[in-house]
């Protein structure tokens, strides 16, 4: 039994929520005038939230990855780089090189593209690198395919893997765009890729595309797809659960309005705070509708239930509101509590969900304070007299079982929670021990059109993985520092990391000491033979070479030059051997930059550091860092709704009963994927913070039920069993819609959206198995 103080602490809340029920239903019509007022307000203002398809998004401003990545970017005019890459059997022919020019021309004149580099544009830089009466365009056989010209043969195999294949079999049009290149860009050169067999009469195959703005586009591409797919199966599927439950039209009509009035004030605000949508983002409107959908089953099935008592419409309006206003609300702070621990992640674009969802959290209790009473206040809308009685008669049969195992759960609580306890730390150990997915291709079926591309790219131009190594040149250009380079790469190109090798290196060192075989060009000094490639090659130089007239050595003020190394690995290789060959690289340069050789040869102090930089870099440290934010955010997260949970019951030991029941099936269902071989994705690594969000409404709706019954002079097992009756079937009905809505993700061919999907329905399947029965049980011992 509960003390007098409390009871009448009790009964003065029970007053307060009744008071504030009967002003909803009084003043309806002004709620809701007020509440499509604010949405007429937000509407023009959603409409502004654009979607952020830059990599460079999913990291914070000052994160050092990103900043090494950005002045790659800076210093070299941009790292976008697409490779439109084709089967030419004759490539090296005339005809060949001909083609390899008109594709270059359609790939030039694309808005967005700043530059390109192709078989063509070699030839054309070995026809002027060699005097003119030797090679010329009327030869019947391109200069580049003179192999008894010492200065063709270097430049070809330096290029081998860029611009063609070793054997001459593939080429490609090596496109850099502009940073700020939009989306129509790369569905351009998709389109350009599509037409060469019809344009070239069947003589070439058909291209395909590849490259890191690619893998980002299709990416996004997907995402926004499976988006709009899961918001739209979500809402219908919940919609349909509410009207099986219900049988009332009203209730559909208050899940619409609450989703879309919730989605739009949000979306407004997310635009107010400068926040753009992003890869993680696009889920949001699925979220919302499962933090409505259990609101609004609550509500409707206290609302009929105190009709079918005999309640008067006004009367069962007030008791649904008065009993579920607290429970809603804390269901709603809580949820925005759990997803808003993704705060503390290092990565910007889960921050910016986070904050997101919380927002949602809360615009949904205000939409259902908004539009509840008035929608319930609308004509009767039930249809099926029979049908309704047998859907009561079922829901009663449900109740009762839930009863029964709740009861049964709390009469064996002692070993169930023992079994708990033991899969809790299994778990967490086996989820510590999953590896990371670092590889962004891996995120796409092996099936897909990007990978099956990208596996043509690895295998015949020697690895996909792109990136780079920046170094700081001399005031003016000399043999020396160039020798200095191209004794690094040779250090490079022997790095071994467990296996794990550098495909290609290469460097405007290369290129100058090929160009310097040419016997008019032997004893020229860099900088000629640099003006004479900046001119033959000017995407190509700007990409290698920075610095303000980098080739000028005649400039008195510049700005320092730096020297860019691009670097080629296998795009697929395990995370181990990535990271390891990432570090290997990292410490040969560091090495071989603080020699006294490597310093003689920089002869003007440069603030720069020596970086290791580029795409390959920043995607798998970003996977790593969702790794290590995932246990952060969760125990932010358990921290936060605990906290919480405290206010909301007043019980500091009610709210600790919860927290094994809140986290444990986050941590089964992830330890289960690692164990049957599933590496952590960015899908995954969002599950333990957002499932605590997605799965708490049954936790609060019990526990605060189970107050309710104490309060009444009930008995403990009997309060904990019979509030898990009460929550038992909106829960159970709601999380059969939810599971097949975010199953329907599994199909997705971007492997994360499908991954998210799956563990989220795992998660809700066991999260309401453990609400019935790990939950009470808790309850049930902190009470002994």
């Amino acid at each position: 039994m509960n003390s007098p103080d409390s009871s009448a602490s009790a009964s003065s809340f029970g007053r307060w929520t009744r008071r504030t029920a009967s002003f909803w239903v009084r003043h309806r019509i002004v709620m809701a005038v007020l509440g499509l007022m604010v949405f007429a307000v937000s509407f023009p203002v959603a409409r502004h939230l654009s979607l952020d398809r830059r990599i460079a998004s999913m990291f914070a401003p000052d994160d050092p990855t990103l900043l090494d990545y950005q002045l790659l970017q800076d210093l070299f005019g941009g790292n976008a780089v697409a490779m439109l890459v084709y089967r030419d059997d004759n490539l090296m022919s005339r005809e060949g090189i001909d083609r390899s020019e008109a594709i270059s021309q359609q790939v030039r004149v694309i808005p967005g593209v700043s530059g390109v580099l192709s078989t063509s544009v070699l030839d054309a830089a070995v026809q002027r690198i060699r005097p003119a009466n030797f090679f010329s365009r009327s030869s019947k056989n391109p200069p580049l395919t003179h192999r008894d010209d010492i200065v063709a043969r270097g430049i070809d195999l330096i290029f081998s893997g860029y611009t063609h294949s070793r054997d001459h079999s593939l080429a490609a049009v090596v496109a850099t765009l502009d940073p700020k290149h939009p989306p129509e860009t790369i569905r351009s050169l998709q389109q350009v890729a599509d037409a060469l067999p019809d344009q070239f009469d069947g003589k070439i195959g058909a291209g395909f595309l590849v490259g890191e703005p690619v893998l980002i586009n299709d990416g996004f591409d997907l995402v926004e797809r499976d988006g709009r797919k899961l918001a739209t199966v979500t809402l219908v599927l919940l919609s349909i659960v509410v009207l099986i439950t219900l049988m009332d039209f009203r209730f559909v009509f208050l899940t619409a309005l609450v989703v879309v009035w919730s989605v739009v004030v949000t979306e407004a605000f997310t635009v107010l705070f400068g926040i753009h949508r992003s890869l993680v983002s696009t889920i949001m409107t699925a979220i919302v509708t499962v933090i409505s959908v259990a609101a609004v089953l609550h509500l409707g099935v206290k609302f009929q239930n105190a009709r079918a008592r005999g309640l008067s419409q006004v009367e069962a309006s007030e008791r649904a509101i008065s009993t579920l206003i607290v429970p809603i609300f804390w269901t709603c702070v809580t949820d925005a509590a759990g997803f808003a621990a993704l705060g503390w992640s290092r990565i910007l674009p889960v921050r910016q969900f986070g904050i997101m969802i919380a927002i949602a959290s809360i615009a949904v209790f205000v939409s259902i304070a908004f539009f509840a009473a008035v929608t319930m206040m609308m004509p009767d809308l039930r249809f099926f007299g029979s049908l309704h009685r047998a859907q009561r008669r079922a829901t009663i049969r449900i109740s009762r079982y839930c009863i029964g195992l709740a009861d049964w759960s709390v009469g064996h609580r002692k070993s169930l929670i023992a079994v708990s306890i033991v899969v809790m730390f299994a778990s967490v150990y086996q989820t510590w021990q999953a590896t990371p997915e670092t590889s962004f291709l891996n995120n796409f079926r092996s099936d897909s059109p990007v990978v099956v591309a990208y596996n043509s790219v690895e295998h015949e131009f020697g690895g996909a993985g792109v990136w780079d190594v920046i170094l700081p040149g001399p005031k003016k250009w000399s043999n020396g520092y160039f020798r200095q380079v191209i004794e690094l790469q040779k250090k490079l190109r022997d790095v071994d990391a467990d296996g794990a090798k550098l495909t290609k290196v290469l460097s405007m060192a290369d290129v100058n000491y090929v160009v310097s075989l040419a016997p008019l060009l032997r004893m020229a000094p860099p900088s000629v033979r640099l003006s004479g490639m900046r001119i033959t090659m000017p995407s190509f130089f700007a990409a290698l070479l920075a610095g303000n007239d980098a080739s000028d050595e005649s400039s008195q003020v510049s700005s320092p030059k730096m020297l860019r190394i691009m670097l080629r690995s296998e795009e697929q290789l395990p995370a181990e051997q990535k990271i390891a060959l990432i570090r290997e690289v990292e410490r040969v340069v560091a090495e071989h930059t603080s020699a006294q050789a490597w310093r003689d040869t920089i002869d003007l102090p440069n603030q720069i550091k020596p970086k290791v930089t580029g795409y390959y870099v920043m995607m798998s440290r970003l996977v790593a860092q969702l790794v290590g934010d995932q246990w952060r955010c969760l125990a932010v997260a358990g921290i936060l709704v605990w906290l919480l949970l405290w206010i909301a019951t007043g019980s500091i030991r009610l709210s600790l009963a919860s927290l094994l029941p809140t986290i444990l099936p986050a941590f089964v269902v992830l330890a289960v994927a690692g164990w049957l071989g599933g590496k952590i994705n960015m899908g995954a690594t969002m599950i333990a913070a957002v499932s605590i969000g997605l799965t708490i409404d049954g936790a609060v709706h019990l526990l605060l039920g189970y107050g309710r019954y104490r309060n009444r002079g009930h008995s403990i097992r009997r309060s904990v069993s019979h509030a898990a009756g009460n929550v038992g079937v909106p829960i159970l009905l709601a999380t059969g819609a939810l599971v097949v809505g975010f199953s329907v993700l599994s199909t997705s061919e971007f492997i994360p959206t499908a991954t998210f999907g799956i563990l989220v329905a795992a998660t809700l399947l066991l999260g309401t198995l453990v609400n019935l029965t790990l939950l009470p049980a808790c309850v049930a011992a902190q009470r002994h």
